[in-house]
């Protein structure tokens, strides 16, 4: 017992400073095990110029600082990052279009490295979800228990994109979660209408 309670003191605490976040208690926003609502859990980003930080606009006002996200950008390939919510502040990303102009509130979620080098529009999870998986050059997430993992899409229609989250395989299984990024100006749709229609919610026809 004595040679148990020597090594619970002496191993333990070196050990978690070494694995960081494994030990630490999560703080801020959706911390417990409630279940995933998409509507107040998941944002489409705009990424700062210098790879290290997101922001996003949200209707709840009251999401705490060091909060944990999930960020998915969803190019191709695609690639994920964890992250932490700094503050909310007045500064967007990008000033004007396609974001919210310079007087608006937007929440801002540090990433650990500079990920400038990842494409497609950015995806925030807030709050506890599972470890994202890469399989090839998809991000997959594990939400809601017995259910398959999210994937994540984007396409364009006439002057923005469309991102979106689906509960299996895109355009084959039912969409979870939908959201509209305007450019601003003109471009190429790829977009079929199972990505964008307000009543999508089951397998693609």
């Amino acid at each position: 017992m004595r040679s148990m309670r020597s090594f619970v003191r002496h191993v333990i605490p070196p050990l978690c400073v070494v694995l960081g976040f494994a030990c630490k208690a999560e703080k801020g926003s959706f911390t417990g095990d409630e279940p995933f609502d998409y509507s107040a859990r998941m944002f489409i980003a705009d990424e700062d110029s210098s790879g290290t930080f997101v922001c996003f606009t949200a209707t709840d006002t009251t999401l705490l600082p060091d909060t944990r996200v999930t960020i998915v950008f969803t190019g191709h390939p695609q690639h994920s990052a964890i992250g932490r919510i700094r503050s909310r502040e007045k500064l967007p990303c990008i000033p004007g279009p396609p974001m919210p102009p310079m007087d608006s509130i937007q929440y801002v979620a540090e990433m650990p490295r500079d990920t400038s080098d990842r494409i497609g529009i950015p995806v925030v999870l807030l709050g506890s979800v599972a470890k994202p998986v890469q399989r090839g050059d998809t991000v997959t997430i594990e939400i809601e228990p017995g259910e398959p993992p999210i994937r994540f899409r984007f396409c364009a229609s006439t002057e923005g994109l469309h991102a979106t989250a689906w509960a299996g395989t895109p355009l084959a299984s039912s969409r979870r979660w939908h959201a509209y990024y305007y450019l601003g100006y003109d471009v190429d749709p790829t977009c079929m209408e199972a990505e964008y229609a307000p009543d999508s919610t089951g397998p693609a026809g």
